[in-house]
């Protein structure tokens, strides 16, 4: 059975590409894109004819007749050409007719590429003959595309062919034959690249260059060797040749590439880096190691680059050394390099004595390395290094351990809690918040309270709470918790930060006990902290302060810090939310206070708070705020609100509460956002947040607010959009069930963006 092999520029396919017309069409009517049955139909007799040579004879008859005839189109002609290939493939079983009609039109200038890519792919010297006579019958395209052929179906005479075509004044010509004789090659191909005149070196050079690759293998390197010497030539192909050199004469391959590390030509130094992380061998790394000395500070660099990648122990001596080379940036390569080899006691201590020296760049790199390093003795020294010598380079190998994560060093860190130097005391505690388990918690606790050097202090404190976050969420820092509720005051002040670290309501609530406490100091620190708390779960202990508090000026900070908190924070609205503004509105006298109180009450969602709103409209210094958050509260708990908009993808996002989504849309100046807030009610305030999309912001806004979105009346706002946030004033007084915004100019740098819309 025939496989059908395809042009590489169309596509003929088996199964109809559209469905058959009711009359089938002839196939020297096929076209590309319409009926494919004709077509179809041909396949379907090769497959039927099998290897029956009185069959394929018949349908070889049949396709050059369709072939001839002069209306046949393109691509019939194609798909003719292709099939009759085919058949040439299958020589034994049909006549030379095939042959004998595709080698003619090899030569024709309309139909070459369609008798070229039929026979290019079928064997034999008969078909290599028609190639080369084509040639000599040919010029312009068809003769480069013939060229080409040649080029892939390479037979033995195709370089006697081509030699001459070197001398041609068609330039294309001489190229094309030029790199034909290249990816040929041989000896005589090569040869007769260099005698050829009068070509483009561009062309003629690396033709010459990749015909020298395939000649044996002496006269291949004395060819690369001659072309690598060559000054005359382009820097690049000079490099190509000394790459295929070092490939071809791998036994000599560390003399040359010592040579052009020694030389001056920078190019030649990358060929042969390159070649050494390619096949990378320890007798190469030797030998650069061994001459590493002897080079300037550029090759070094390099070189101490390359012996890294390598990793062999025998390199090391020399490594060590250069890191004591006079030029800074060889330093910092050997640094590094010795970070990626086998390392032994001797590179630790260099290492570690750099690392707690007085340049800070070196010894972060020297930190870095030896946090890296691996070999036999390593990890013995580094706890060795942790019980002796100068406090400055304990406290380094001590960091060591924490970095390189050595557990077994936990029982010597924890013996460091009784060292007579508070250096040492402040690395060791600082190291076991980072090894340390959360079953350790009460020990580093019980250091943390008794540490009387400040730095130790502020190391043992961020342990604490490291270790203390290891812990179940559950019991997460309820020891810390019950100790600075039992601590002195200064203690006490001392531990606090911890819990705004700790976070949660057990933390905050702590942090409340605190803020009762008799010691001034620490009970404005307490509420300090409570006022930094990342999340709500401090609310309620903030109000607790507002109402407890043994001082006014306790209670206003409590209250004042909740405010601060609804200022940077447009988190959902809960019932624990209308709780908290309740009692914090019980405990709040002053008059500017409860108004922002009844602000907020605005943002709720729940009926206890449009009950609260309610109860307080008659107030006389909150009850037109009141009035206004009820309305607001009963609007929201008629349903969530309804947007629309000119471009309805991602709309909803606009309300889902984070700002890490969006709805956006090309600003040409006629786009719209619509919101069906259910029932009427008042408006002060819309801000439209881009966070994120900064640039993303209305080019110019007009904002409506009706009852009738049919007929919005005149705009009630209108302005310039702003970068992160378009904060929208409204009119006093604006009130509605629908709020229109529309973008009325083109923005041509950025699209309109709204990631939520907040409603005031």
């Amino acid at each position: 059975m025939l496989r059908h092999a395809f042009l590489p520029f169309a596509l003929f396919s088996a199964a109809a590409l559209f469905a058959a017309n009711p009359t089938t069409p002839a196939l020297i009517d096929l076209t590309y894109s319409g009926d494919q049955s004709a077509l179809d139909a041909v396949d379907r007799d090769l497959t039927a004819a099998g290897q029956d040579p009185a069959k394929l004879a018949a349908i070889e008859t049949r396709l050059i007749t369709d072939l001839r005839r002069a209306s046949a189109t393109f691509a019939a002609r194609q798909a003719i050409c292709q099939r009759l290939g085919l058949l040439v493939g299958q020589s034994s079983a049909v006549s030379g007719n095939a042959v004998k009609i595709l080698g003619a039109l090899l030569v024709d200038e309309r139909d070459c590429d369609l008798a070229r890519l039929a026979l290019e792919p079928v064997p034999g010297p008969a078909i290599d003959a028609l190639f080369l006579s084509a040639v000599g019958k040919t010029s312009g395209r068809p003769r480069l595309a013939l060229i080409d052929s040649l080029t892939r179906r390479a037979p033995a005479t195709a370089v006697a062919t081509l030699i001459p075509l070197l001398a041609e004044n068609d330039v294309p010509t001489a190229e094309a034959a030029a790199r034909a004789l290249g990816k040929l090659g041989g000896a005589e191909a090569h040869a007769a690249l260099g005698k050829a005149t009068g070509l483009n070196p561009a062309v003629l050079q690396p033709a010459r260059l990749q015909a020298a690759t395939t000649l044996p293998a002496a006269e291949a390197l004395s060819a690369l060797r001659e072309m690598q010497d060559n000054l005359q030539l382009a820097t690049h192909l000079r490099a190509s040749a000394l790459r295929s050199a070092l490939t071809l004469d791998s036994a000599n391959a560390g003399r040359h590439m010592i040579e052009a590390l020694g030389g001056n030509e920078w190019t030649f130094k990358e060929v042969v880096l390159e070649s050494t992380n390619a096949t990378r061998t320890r007798e190469r790394a030797e030998l650069l190691s061994g001459k590493l000395s002897d080079w300037d500070a550029p090759t070094q660099i390099a070189v101490l680059a390359a012996l890294a990648r390598d990793g062999e122990a025998t390199t090391v001596t020399a490594v060590t050394k250069a890191a004591k080379h006079p030029d800074t940036d060889v330093r910092a390569a050997a640094l590094a390099a010795l970070g990626q080899l086998p390392g032994n006691g001797d590179v630790v201590a260099q290492l570690a004595a750099i690392a707690a020296g007085e340049d800070n760049a070196e010894a972060k790199l020297a930190r870095q390395s030896l946090a890296r390093l691996n070999g036999p003795g390593v990890s013995a020294a580094i706890v060795a290094g942790t019980e002796r010598g100068d406090p400055k380079l304990r406290a380094m190998f001590i960091e060591q351990l924490a970095l390189r994560n050595m557990s077994e060093g936990l029982p010597t860190l924890l013996a460091f809690r009784k060292e007579a130097d508070a250096t040492v005391r402040a690395a060791a505690v600082g190291a076991l918040g980072d090894l340390a388990p959360a079953a350790a918690q009460p020990t580093v606790l019980e250091w943390t309270l008794g540490a009387t050097d400040e730095a130790e202090q502020g190391r043992a404190l961020r342990a604490l709470v490291n270790i203390t976050l290891r812990q179940p969420a559950a019991e997460r820092g309820h020891t810390v918790f019950a100790a600075l509720d039992s601590a002195p005051a200064d203690v006490a002040l001392r531990l606090l930060p911890a819990l705004g670290r700790i976070s949660g309501t057990a933390g905050a609530e702590c942090a409340a006990r605190l803020a009762m406490r008799a010691d001034s100091k620490l009970a404005e620190a307490a509420v300090t902290a409570l006022g930094r708390w990342t999340d709500a779960s401090a609310l309620p202990s903030l109000a607790t302060v507002a109402e407890q508090a043994p001082t006014a000026v306790l209670r206003d900070s409590a209250r004042d810090a909740v405010l601060r908190y609804f200022e940077r924070t447009r988190e959902a609205w809960t019932p624990a939310t209308t709780a908290v503004i309740s009692r914090l509105l019980a405990a709040t006298q002053d008059r500017a206070a409860r108004l922002k109180l009844v602000t907020l009450l605005g943002r709720a969602n729940d009926k206890v708070a449009q009950k609260l709103a309610e109860s307080l409209k008659p107030d006389a210094t909150v009850g037109a705020e009141a009035a206004y958050a009820a309305a607001a509260v009963k609007s929201r708990l008629a349903g969530a609100p309804k947007p629309r908009a000119s471009n309805e993808s991602g709309i909803d996002n606009i309300f889902d509460g984070k700002t890490s989504t969006r709805w956006n849309t090309p600003a040409l100046g006629e786009e719209w956002v619509e919101i069906d807030f259910r029932l009427s009610r008042p408006f002060r305030r819309l801000t439209l947040d881009q966070s994120g999309r900064g640039a993303e912001f209305p080019e110019h806004y007009e904002v409506y607010v009706t009852d009738d979105v049919k007929q919005p009346g005149p705009a009630v706002a209108s302005g310039v959009g702003r970068p992160n946030k378009t904060v929208i004033d409204l009119p006093a007084g604006t009130r509605g069930r629908y709020v229109v915004i529309r973008n009325t100019a083109e923005r041509k740098d950025a699209p309109w963006a709204i990631c939520e819309l907040y409603v005031d």
